[in-house]
């Protein structure tokens, strides 16, 4: 009884209620796998990689023959920056349960991730060969996205047909964006768009708010961030490492610009870490106890720096370290003051690309997030609208810390771009960043398969194919998520 409240205090998200109850699980039976297990899950969404990796070796230990726990020790693995470790729980879980695609799917992943892009595709394909289960429409979504198909051969009456045998909401949108972009690449635009809309309309009746609800947030934003508030932080402040941000839009580029960040000897990058939205916002929430962004008046030193100890914190678990650290989460542009409070010999790189072909690259993704901005174009062109609003306010506060780069010149003149770049951050270029393909960096974005191939200038006008109906799209009627 106690296990089955603890576990739904844990799907509700109740952390706290939920990890008091596993810990009192505990004390009555230390043995307990599915508590350490819980435990485990919940470091794992606190980011806590290391007391994750523990709990969770002792939860396998304990339940040998399930595959959740082994699947999730292999995401605590790769947050504490140990791929080879993740990898072979992975290949371990896959020899436990050969017919099972689960353990194949994860395994997959984790090639996928590592620029393995081969093996992916077989351990993709042994996958779909075990038969039918819920993990077959993802599987079907990787295989279509690696695109090693053509019109003779290709994956469209296997997403049909799983279509006809599944009323889960969540597997036919992913089917329908799979559909899309096997229609997509076999340059039958008409059925591409179509199955684009049903993809996108299916997953805006899963979202529970309108991008317009987010105004007042972004208001509060810039009256709590005023220019006035960083001209009191005092120059000459220097650290042994300087924080690298990559901020924008999603789908203009940014894990290009990191990954080739990231082939400088003096670079290092911790991906899209939330560290400072999950942990450093909440940190600083709970000592005010007032909200972001009001809790920017109740800075102090103290909580400064005991802030800028957290993020620091996260910086060490990073392998290497170096002298420069990237972070690519492009929403960080919504803590930019903050950060900049805490760092202020941080830097930023606004990445911007053309309206048009950001929004159709969001449209035609699929963002496992239900929020209305990657599932409808006149949404999108709200939070468009919101992020161009708070990024003119940052350049007018702190316009030195800020470098504005076009993914379009990065792609055209890519030594010229790259060398104001890292005069900007304080470092010259190396030829070696050109060569940032043949890196096995881990990449978790949507980008994980295109990264790993030389700079081109193949998505520069793919979204031109489809002007007509972007147009349309973008004057949608139909811009309010209704309920599901």
């Amino acid at each position: 009884m106690l296990l089955k409240k603890a576990n739904q205090l844990l799907a509700e998200n109740k952390l706290q209620e939920a990890e008091f109850h596993f810990k009192t699980l505990l004390n009555t039976d230390p043995q307990n796998g599915e508590a350490l297990y819980g435990l485990g899950r919940i470091a794992l969404r606190l980011e806590r990689y290391d007391a994750a990796v523990y709990l969770l070796q002792k939860a396998c230990e304990r339940l040998p023959n399930l595959l959740e726990p082994l699947h999730a020790l292999a995401d605590a693995f790769n947050g504490v920056n140990s791929p080879n470790d993740a990898l072979t729980v992975l290949e371990y879980a896959k020899s436990i349960a050969s017919h099972n695609p689960d353990p194949h799917y994860y395994l997959a992943q984790h090639y996928l991730t590592h620029g393995e892009l081969d093996k992916a595709h077989t351990t993709f394909a042994q996958a779909l060969s075990i038969g039918l289960y819920p993990v077959t429409a993802y599987i079907l979504f990787e295989l279509v996205q690696l695109g090693r198909f053509d019109k003779q051969h290709n994956y469209i009456s296997n997403l049909h047909h799983l279509l006809t045998q599944t009323n889960n909401l969540r597997l036919k949108m992913v089917c329908y964006y799979a559909l899309a972009k096997s229609y997509d690449q076999l340059d039958d635009i008409e059925q591409a768009v179509n199955y684009y809309e049903l993809a996108n309309k299916l997953q805006l009746q899963l979202s529970n708010f309108s991008t317009e609800q987010l105004t007042p947030f972004y208001q509060n934003i810039m009256r709590y961030n005023p220019k006035s508030l960083f001209t009191t932080i005092k120059p000459g402040f220097s650290g042994t490492v300087t924080p690298v941000f990559i901020i924008g839009m999603p789908r203009s580029g940014s894990t290009l610009l990191e990954q080739i960040l990231a082939s400088h000897s003096e670079f290092a990058s911790l991906g899209e870490d939330r560290c400072i939205s999950s942990q450093v916002v909440l940190f600083i929430e709970q000592h005010t106890k007032l909200p972001y962004p009001e809790c920017m008046d109740a800075l102090t030193p103290q909580l400064i720096e005991q802030a800028r100890a957290i993020y620091t914190a996260r910086l060490k678990q990073a392998k290497p370290i170096r002298a420069f650290m990237i972070n690519k989460l492009p929403a960080n542009y919504q803590s930019l003051g903050l950060i900049y409070c805490l760092f202020p010999n941080a830097k930023f790189i606004n990445l911007q690309r053309d309206f048009n072909a950001t929004a159709w690259s969001v449209y035609s993704n699929y963002f496992a997030e239900n929020e209305p901005y990657f599932c409808s174009l006149p949404e999108f062109t709200r939070y468009f609208d919101l992020y161009q609003t708070l990024m003119a306010h940052w350049q007018q506060a702190i316009p030195d810390a800020i470098l504005n780069v076009h993914y379009e010149q990065l792609v055209a003149d890519p030594i010229s771009t790259l060398t104001r770049v890292f005069t900007f951050l304080g470092a010259e270029f190396e030829a070696q960043c050109l060569d940032f393909y043949k890196a096995k960096n881990a990449v978790t974005t949507l980008s994980k398969a295109s990264v790993r191939q030389p700079l081109n200038s193949n998505a520069l006008e793919r979204w031109k194919r489809f002007e007509a109906p972007l147009k349309t799209l973008l004057n949608d009627a139909q811009t309010t998520p209704a309920n599901p």
